[in-house]
């Protein structure tokens, strides 16, 4: 029985208010250029660009290897020119492959590959048209419907008489909006896993190559073959089918190319005991080496086994078995950079099948550091790693949410209202929580306010207020607001804003009579001014007394060293989390050490390794 509001229809139970329409009602659908009228020798360098089926991406038209042509076939093939609002098709292969074309792509032409599908009138949303066949199962019924035996294929007739599902034109735009809105926060996830592997790139060519040594750490490292530090050992034939055959972990050759990175840390294969009787067991600190592939640069990618856990090495494989103390993260690494890739490519043999050998891979050259420098920089890679890990399981997850919204969405199972569109936001938060000040005001009379506002609650005879102690309360009132700190540099006290000092909040705050400043031998002390309230009322206009109470909750009665501690710490797990490092007392104290104003922290008191847990005990709650 269908429930009340809703009815059945061919394409299953749908609100009563939607329609099934074809494609062909709603739209116009063509098909690229056919091959005589454009070939590949007609591309140019620079001209309007062509995409063709590899250009549809998941989110939109991406724009590595895009195809061009001249000024003169860009208006010989005008008919084949796109506009914002189009869906692009593959017309070939991959049927269930398309995007929505922006205004970024304005003018640019489509191939033969392609089929082009354009809105007959404003009653369509081709955004939300674009969602509809991202679905998986309208994929499913595309892939149905497509003819060819041996590549599935489409064509204008069998796209105009797909039915799809037609929301009223309101909830269309709704639900591409809320699906947009997804989209962009996938978006700007894959922008930051791109940037935090271009970081951890320029990190390992530095650390791998002692360009950049870690604080402590000095003397030469040394120059050797690998094979003067291990043997060689093969590994043996696991086939296809016994590769789950059993519970005990094992890796193919085949899986050093597609499943693992540097070192091992999950596995896809997993074998019987029987067949494990005849398999070549590894261990930690054994590396794996490819020993075939399909090109010379490719052959030898290898992966370092980092469990204690006994696992087992298909065929095609060499190990290479340490005989002196080497650390296994580092080594998998540094054995995967281009240096080293490039003289597995040299050595490899073949032409359709590369090979190398067991000799060609114990020839190469390498340099490391001792073994203590090793697992110091391991350990810095293996939090960047773990990051960008934290990261792709994230955007795995998002991925699949909005999957989810779509089949949802799509069928009317849920509905939406318009503000419920509006509370869906991107991640691109500065803090949780919004700050109160309007960014319509000045910068430098917000700090001479926050300032003054500062020296009320905390001013007292008994403890002077000085200039390093202001600054600290103002890095962590900013950090809670949400405001940029991006004027505090890492100075010998800690975070430390010089722009606040001589041409900011201070002088502003001194000049209106906010504050009294006074010097002495123990440096720059503050006090209340006969202007005072002037400032509290704008305290008060902004809404900021709950940002101010929050400040004397927490630190109230926090002496000088100790907010030197919190702020320092703070921006130290700011910088790291930027490049993906997980924070920990010993990232910490490494960050410290390599700031030429912040090393000699770590010998006060203060800053011990228990010093600094607490804080960023202190720092997690308050700020995450």
């Amino acid at each position: 029985m269908v429930k009340k509001g809703y009815k059945q229809t061919e394409l299953g139970v749908i609100p009563e208010k939607w329609t099934v329409s074809t494609i062909g009602a709603i739209a116009d659908v063509k098909t690229g250029p056919f091959g005589s009228a454009l070939h590949a020798n007609d591309y140019v360098q620079d001209g309007t660009p062509i995409i063709t089926v590899e250009h549809l991406g998941e989110t939109g038209l991406t724009r590595q290897n895009l195809p061009k042509v001249s000024a003169e076939d860009r208006r010989r093939l005008s008919a084949y020119s796109m506009q914002e609002g189009d869906i692009v098709f593959s017309r070939v292969g991959s049927v269930d492959r398309n995007a929505y074309v922006t205004a970024a792509e304005n003018g640019w032409l489509f191939s033969g590959r392609i089929l082009r599908l354009r809105a007959k009138s404003e009653e369509l949303s081709t955004r939300y048209l674009g969602y509809y066949f991202k679905a998986e199962e309208t994929k499913e019924r595309v892939r149905g419907v497509a003819v060819g035996q041996t590549m599935a294929s489409l064509n204008t007739k069998l796209m105009n008489a797909f039915k799809v599902v037609l929301p009223t034109v309101e909830e269309q735009k709704n639900i591409a909006a809320l699906l947009s809105n997804m989209d962009t926060l996938i978006s700007a996830l894959e922008k930051q896993i791109s940037k935090k592997k271009a970081i951890k790139q320029g990190a390992m060519l530095e650390l791998l190559t002692g360009k950049r040594r870690l604080p402590g750490f000095e003397g030469e490292w040394n120059k050797c073959k690998l094979g003067s530090l291990g043997v060689f050992v093969k590994g043996t034939g696991i086939s296809r089918n016994q590769s789950n055959s059993g519970n005990l972990p094992a890796v193919r050759y085949g899986e050093l190319y597609t499943k693992h990175q540097n070192y091992v840390t999950n596995y896809f294969s997993h074998i019987s005991e029987e067949v494990a009787a005849n398999a070549q067991r590894v261990s930690r600190g054994d590396i794996l080496f490819a020993a075939s592939g399909e090109t010379k640069e490719e052959i030898g990618k290898c992966a370092a086994i980092i469990h204690e856990t006994p696992v087992y090495a298909g065929g095609d494989i060499l190990i290479f078995r340490p005989t002196v103390q080497l650390n296994p993260e580092f080594m998998g690494t540094l054995l995967n950079t281009a240096d080293v890739c490039k003289q597995r490519a040299e050595k490899g043999q073949g032409d359709a099948i590369v090979h190398i050998h067991a000799d060609a891979l114990s020839n190469i050259g390498i340099t490391i550091p001792n073994i203590e420098e090793q697992q110091a920089i391991a350990d810095i890679l293996v939090d960047v790693d773990k990051g960008i890990e934290r990261l792709d399981k994230k955007l795995d997850k998002y991925r699949q949410v909005k999957q989810g919204m779509i089949q949802q969405l799509l069928t009317g199972k849920i509905r939406l209202k318009n503000d419920v569109v509006d509370s869906v936001h991107t991640e691109q938060k500065v803090s949780a929580k919004k700050s109160p000040i309007s960014s319509a005001h000045n910068h430098q009379f917000d700090d001479a306010v926050a300032i003054a506002a500062i020296v009320d609650a905390f001013y007292s005879d008994k403890y002077p207020l000085g200039r390093v102690k202001v600054q600290k309360l103002l890095y962590l009132l900013h950090r809670h607001q949400g405001v940029s700190v991006s004027d505090f540099k890492k100075k010998a006290a800690g975070p430390y804003a010089d722009t606040v000092r001589y041409k900011g909040g201070e002088p502003i705050a001194k000049k209106n009579k906010y504050i009294v400043s006074e010097s002495g031998k123990q440096g720059t002390r503050y006090s209340k001014g006969t202007n005072m309230g002037q400032a509290l009322d704008y305290v008060e206009r902004w809404g900021m007394q709950a940002d101010l109470q929050w400040l004397k909750e927490n630190f109230l009665h926090t002496n000088r060293n100790d907010l030197e501690l919190f702020a320092t710490v703070d921006m130290a797990m700011c910088d790291l989390d930027e490049v993906g490092i997980s924070v920990s007392v010993e990232s910490i104290k490494n960050l410290i050490a390599s700031n030429k104003e912040w090393k000699a922290k770590l010998s006060k008191t203060y800053f011990s390794d228990w010093d600094i847990a607490r804080a960023i005990k202190k720092c997690t709650e308050l700020f995450n």
